[in-house]
């Protein structure tokens, strides 16, 4: 009770000091385990919840529409050189909220940062290398080393912060004091920040000045706290990212969710040199039969959208997501049978010498066990014997995946915004410079096509060699993907207007926080 009152208390005092009429209009609980919380980004440490409040904060050059296309923000419009290399991009008229324009030399030096070694985003980072980013008058010139058609979307990603006017120095403090307010171009500016709140009010130089006037970020160590003060009414809303976190909030008088479906995608991996798993067949039979809206419905309890294909779901100006019905199980059966997989007395399908039977591994992270017991069910009918074997999470990759420690294994990805997936499915992805594990032959009509969908811009182009990627895929079989999960936004109170967009993961909530109303 004493820590109910004194998180109250220190919420009331930050908004009476810096000028906040009364209580703040929302009251978000933020599991971090970043107390105080970093209010730049790309210095600290990794931290979900600081990447998610950058959105409340700051603006990209480029934001994602409402099919996942990348559309100008801070950036007004840009051009695209005849060679795919260099993009000029031509600022927007933006302020600071301390009414100082948004510059060139803004864009330039975040950019730098972001590059860097100690940007605490390596994703980023990553993303980022080889490109040389130069100011001219009304904008950035943006020159990368080879074509890359997923730069404006990665660029969704980059909050630009006010560092044009900073010097090498200041930047250094920043480094050691991750905390250090800056001025905002997003809906909200920062009025306080403590080890257990964050206050943010308005920003009175927003392009769109939002209808909360006052929001108030409450920081939580673990979901249990967060979802105890949520149930105590301590706070309004809090984001659920699993079946049993969703479970828990819902159960509370009141409340109702939004879902918002991720770019990520989890799938069914194959070792293509294990014994059984080497024969084709056996791969495309397992693919066609597996019931991906049971999975959702079951071991998911409705926390995830189902996806077969490998270009993420999200994505809708790709197209059309096609989720195949699952093969008839005598269709399946006749397909193994024919291929010399025949029944045994002890239920599992053998050929040669050579058994259906697997074991798949899968890290120890809810609701990934739940998944493997459950597609275990579902290829038990047709002869072919699943063992989950679970494995902890933080050595999953190194311990399983990269050396090929495995037969079957459940891989939980996150592709990010855009279809360019040559790090997971191209020849050469292999580890520790890309996630290509099922150890399969090299198809250069695969890598063909996904070459085109990483480096040709036009739209048309690129939907034409993600479907062809696609089609490649399911030809060969090296996986089969599951669904796409969700994040689920929960609310304890009414909201007039709190619109979420359908995909976009957990920053995704405050894409149109400046309309949102009590």
């Amino acid at each position: 009770m004493l820590v109910v009152v004194a998180a109250a208390s220190l919420s009331y005092a930050l908004a009476t000091r810096f000028g906040v009429i009364g209580a703040p209009d929302f009251r978000e609980g933020l599991v971090t385990a970043d107390r105080p919380l970093a209010l730049d980004p790309y210095v600290g440490t990794p931290d979900q919840g600081a990447d998610d409040v950058a959105h409340l904060l700051y603006r990209s050059l480029f934001r994602l529409d409402a099919t996942a296309y990348p559309a100008p923000d801070l950036a007004a419009s840009y051009s695209l050189s005849p060679d795919g290399r260099s993009y000029t991009v031509q600022l927007a008229h933006a302020r600071w909220s301390d009414g100082t324009p948004v510059t060139p030399a803004d864009v330039v030096a975040t950019l730098q940062l972001a590059a860097s070694a100690g940007s605490a985003d390596s994703a980023v980072t990553g993303s980022l290398a080889g490109l040389a980013a130069k100011a001219i008058p009304s904008g950035v010139v943006l020159t990368l080393l080879s074509p890359r058609a997923a730069l404006p979307a990665l660029l969704t990603e980059v909050p630009i912060l006010p560092l044009g006017r900073d010097d090498a120095s200041h930047l250094a403090q920043l480094e050691h004091s991750p905390q250090t307010v800056l001025p905002t171009s997003g809906p909200y500016a920062v009025k306080a920040s403590s080890a257990s709140d964050l206050l943010l009010t308005a920003n009175p130089h927003a392009t769109e000045r939002p209808r909360l006037s006052s929001f108030d970020l409450r920081l939580y160590a673990s979901f249990d706290d967060a979802a105890a003060a949520f149930t105590r009414g301590d706070v309004d809303g809090l984001m659920a990212t699993t079946p049993a976190q969703r479970a828990r909030l819902l159960a509370v008088h009141g409340a109702h969710a939004g879902a918002i479906a991720t770019f990520g995608f989890v799938d069914l991996l194959f070792n293509e040199q294990a014994p059984g798993l080497d024969d084709p067949v056996v791969r495309q039979v397992v693919a066609a039969v597996i019931a991906r809206d049971g999975l959702v419905a079951g071991a998911l309890d409705g926390l995830a959208t189902p996806q077969s294909g490998a270009i993420p779901i999200g994505l809708r100006w790709v197209g059309a997501p096609h989720l195949p019905a699952p093969a008839p199980t005598a269709a399946a059966e006749a397909m193994l049978q024919n291929d010399g997989w025949v029944s045994t007395d002890a239920g599992v399908r053998s050929r040669s010498g050579v058994s259906l039977s697997f074991t798949v591994s899968v890290p120890d992270v809810d609701p990934l066990p739940d998944v493997a017991h459950e597609l275990a069910l579902q290829l038990a009918p047709l002869g072919i014997s699943v063992a989950p074997d679970i494995v902890q999470a933080p050595t999953f990759l190194s311990t399983v995946l990269v050396p090929h420690s495995f037969q079957m294994a459940l891989g939980d990805w996150n592709a990010g915004p855009d279809p360019d997936v040559s790090t997971f499915w191209r020849s050469n992805a292999l580890p520790p410079h890309g996630y290509n594990v099922s150890d399969g032959p090299t198809d250069p009509f695969l890598d063909q096509a996904l070459d085109r969908l990483a480096t040709l811009s036009d739209r048309g182009t690129r939907i034409a060699a993600a479907a062809q990627v696609d089609r490649l895929l399911a030809q060969d079989a090296p996986a089969v993907v599951l669904y796409a999960p969700d994040v689920w936004f929960v609310f304890r109170i009414s909201m007039h207007a709190a619109p979420l967009p359908p995909v976009g993961g957990s920053a995704a909530r405050y894409d149109d926080v400046a309309s949102w109303q009590r």
